[in-house]
């Protein structure tokens, strides 16, 4: 009989490129099951790979976690579009980021699907691309 291959959790983050605060972060979300064993005995199996790799290529398609947590539970189907239209009295958390004058950046964390630290390396380049186009201009 054949052993399954076990990960850590750092081998998890190197094989699907999330850090392993947002791979926590998707576990304690529902994303993605709880190791197996616990503490210092914890590991993970190629099932969760393969789950943090799935997630991986819908966020590539643009899907936000909302609908990846839908697509994930059985509850939606991918061919469904999802009602985006806000429900009166709904309450929406975006974070606004200051560019330049007349320049802001709205992010919507709950429909962008981004890690916190993916959204920080995404402001990180629009205001290096920002700096560069400016100084072309001078």
């Amino acid at each position: 009989m054949k052993e399954e291959k076990h990960f850590t959790l750092e081998e998890l983050s190197t094989l699907t490129g999330f850090p392993r605060r947002t791979i926590r972060y998707y576990m304690q979300s529902g994303l993605l099951p709880g190791p197996e064993g616990a503490n210092r005995g914890a590991y993970y199996l190629p099932d969760h790979l393969d789950r943090l790799l799935e997630i991986r290529k819908w966020q590539q398609a643009g899907i936000g976690l909302r609908r990846i947590r839908e697509l994930l539970t059985g509850t939606d189907s991918l061919s469904a579009v999802p009602d985006k239209t806000p429900v009166p009295g709904e309450f929406a958390v975006r974070s606004h980021v200051f560019l330049r004058p007349g320049a802001e950046l709205v992010i919507d964390p709950a429909e962008s699907g981004m890690s916190p630290e993916e959204v920080r390396d995404m402001v990180q380049r629009i205001l290096r691309a920002m700096n560069e186009t400016e100084g072309e201009q001078k």
